[in-house]
């Protein structure tokens, strides 16, 4: 569903892909594939398993994006001009 200045909360699962994908893009888009299956994967156990609060199912990918990067992401460092001002032409 998508609701117009709304992320629905996909923002933490981006921040996670960038840094499971340890700030590389192609590292990125396996990440965020990854993310894309289980979000997928959840809409598909809410319609075939009717019973179970479907908010059980809409935690899954958070859950895969806070798990992967316990496993996967050991120490990243960020980009060192993360957060600094860009000033063309000169420091």
């Amino acid at each position: 569903m998508f609701t117009e200045n709304m992320s629905a909360g996909k923002g933490f699962v981006a921040l996670a892909a960038l840094i499971l994908g340890r700030w590389n893009p192609i590292g990125a888009l396996v990440a965020v594939v990854f993310f894309g299956f289980c979000d997928a994967f959840q809409l598909r156990l809410q319609f075939s398993s009717p019973d179970v609060p479907y908010q059980f199912f809409a935690m899954l990918p958070y859950f895969a994006s806070i798990l992967a990067l316990i496993v996967f992401a050991g120490k990243v460092k960020p980009p060192a001009a993360l957060g600094l001002d860009f000033i063309r032409g000169g420091k």
